[in-house]
């Protein structure tokens, strides 16, 4: 008997990054490796970053857990921030799930994000003890077999940063670049070192691709690259079809920038 843990970190895109309500989705099915045959999630731990500048507090939700089925992932859970839609195929797909409530949140004295881990003591929340086992030979590499996560709130979850533009960018332009003329959308100081970290995959609104975070220059300047950090390259064909030659003007003012990754889950099994 062993023990591991994975780290999972869902994207969750701009336009669908605030007002959460309850039932909504989350998070899509994002995929992960585990050793191949049966593992016990004995805990998860989540870590959330913060709403515009302060602690992200107590929040509700629910992770589901699913397999393939003959090399196809499940189903999507529905459009990212409305209600689940997913076809009733999917309860073929599906392990488990576990609940946090509101009660399984630290206390403390986080500034900037929330922390919180199932079975913390709430009385409706869940300390797993779920046994899963994805489809054999699932893996990316011979050894492991793939798993999939997703997310649904079970209330109020938002991960707005007040990080707004001031004026119009050239997002085209931006390969490797500068945007050092950032505020709160009132003329105050955005604060981007206690808001995002060199590494973070930043989305403005409307989904605009603007990078990986290279430096934080300043409260109101960020320097993005698009080779990646860490060995994790950025999608750069997909930043070219959206933002193309030519395309001045995709940052209107008061658009507003946030990491794609606001959510880490680290799940921890027993083998």
């Amino acid at each position: 008997m062993g023990y591991f843990s994975v780290d999972v970190k869902p994207t969750i895109t701009a336009s669908t990054m605030v007002a959460h309500t309850t039932k909504d989705v989350l998070f899509d099915w994002t995929s992960f490796q585990v050793p191949k045959g049966a593992n016990k999630l004995i805990s998860v731990s989540a870590t959330f970053r913060g709403i515009n500048g302060g602690v992200q507090t107590a929040r509700k939700f629910d992770l589901y857990f699913a397999k393939s089925i003959d090399g196809v992932a499940p189903v999507t859970m529905g459009v990212d921030n409305a209600t689940i839609t997913a076809a009733p195929i999917t309860t073929n797909h599906l392990l488990g799930q576990t609940h946090f409530e509101t009660g399984d949140w630290g206390n403390n004295g986080w500034d900037y994000i929330g922390t919180a881990t199932t079975g913390g003591g709430a009385g409706t929340s869940n300390k797993p003890d779920l046994v899963l086992q994805g489809e054999p030979e699932s893996g990316d590499n011979v050894g492991y077999d793939t798993l999939y996560v997703a997310g649904a709130a079970a209330g109020g979850i938002d991960f707005g940063t007040s990080v707004l533009t001031t004026g119009i960018h050239d997002v085209s332009g931006l390969s490797a670049a500068t945007i050092a003329s950032l505020d709160d959308g009132s003329d105050g100081d955005a604060l981007a070192t206690k808001k995002f970290a060199v590494g973070d995959i930043i989305h403005a609104t409307g989904d605009v691709i603007l990078g990986e975070i290279l430096t934080i220059d300043s409260d109101a300047s960020l320097t993005f690259r698009h080779d990646g950090l860490n060995g994790t390259p950025v999608d750069l064909t997909a930043w070219k079809i959206q933002n193309g030659a030519g395309a001045a003007g995709d940052l209107a003012n008061n658009d507003e920038l946030f990491n794609i990754n606001p959510i880490k889950l680290t799940l921890s099994f027993e083998r």
